[in-house]
């Protein structure tokens, strides 16, 4: 998500240890801004698509269902 951003250049990132909470990313941005304001926008992408995705797959499986009880009746 943060690299469909136009003004990202690179980002990657790497998990310190496996028993380690821990994450490092490294964005490049073109022009100098900030690499925080790509970072959160891509956060705020992913969020806005898990949210699509959850509430579809919940829209479908309530149509299953409802499907499945005509069909008993």
């Amino acid at each position: 998500m943060i690299m469909k951003n136009p003004e990202v250049e690179f980002c990657g990132y790497c998990i310190t240890h496996p028993s380690e909470s821990k994450i490092n990313f490294r964005i490049q941005t073109r022009g100098g801004i900030p690499a925080v304001e790509p970072f959160r926008k891509g956060l705020t992408d992913l969020m806005d698509v898990c949210h699509h995705m959850l509430s579809t797959f919940e829209a479908s499986v309530k149509e299953y269902k409802a499907q499945k009880e005509t069909e008993m009746d």
